[in-house]
């Protein structure tokens, strides 16, 4: 594939091409999804997101459906949904995206 799009909750959180995806993935889930797949290293702990996810995915968490999960969130996170924006063919959906 030519572009990368992640979902959380059956929303996109992030879109890219692909190269620059998988070499700078800026948003939070993105960044622990792909740690997760990395091969194993001895000793390495895989990253383990934090909380579980909605036990209904119809009824997610108020703001950013990441935030109960997320290392990076703030108040503005709880209280309101980033909309997903572009800039520069990358689309990120994220009050603080990284990278």
């Amino acid at each position: 594939a030519d572009d990368v799009a992640v979902m959380y909750l059956g929303r996109v959180v992030e879109t890219a091409p692909a190269a620059e995806f998988f070499s700078t993935p800026r948003h939070p889930y993105s960044k622990m999804l792909l740690a997760s797949t990395l091969p194993p290293i001895p000793g390495r702990k895989l990253p383990k997101l934090p909380d579980a996810p909605p036990a209904n995915p119809f009824e997610p968490p108020s703001g950013c459906a990441f935030h109960p999960r997320c290392p990076e969130a703030t108040d503005l996170c709880r209280q309101q949904a980033p909309e997903l924006r572009e800039f520069q063919g990358i689309g990120i959906a994220c009050h603080h995206p990284q990278g």
